[in-house]
């Protein structure tokens, strides 16, 4: 079964939007109000599973910063999708 398709991720998916205003998060760093079409796994599923549903690995984006995270020819991580991991990790 896809993930993407299931009520559990579509739903969580709808809160992150929601925590986050539904504004891209990379835009909002510069100032810039964008509507936010995509939530992020900042830790990726395919190395993290366990963190799929993690809120704090999730953040939202618009189509175009999505993009700018993954290098779409082998799916890694850009500098910039790694900087954002980052941040994602968590404080004790």
């Amino acid at each position: 079964m896809n993930f993407y398709k299931t009520t559990r991720w579509k739903s969580k998916r709808e809160k992150i939007l929601k925590r986050d205003e539904h504004l891209c998060q990379e835009c909002k760093r510069y100032g810039k109000r964008r509507e936010a079409t995509t939530v992020h796994h900042m830790y990726p599923f395919r190395e993290r599973p366990d963190l799929r549903l993690t809120n704090w690995n999730l953040i939202s984006l618009c189509q175009t910063c999505h993009g700018k995270m993954h290098n779409r020819e082998n799916d890694e991580l850009t500098p910039l999708g790694e900087q954002w991991r980052e941040k994602a990790i968590p404080t004790p």
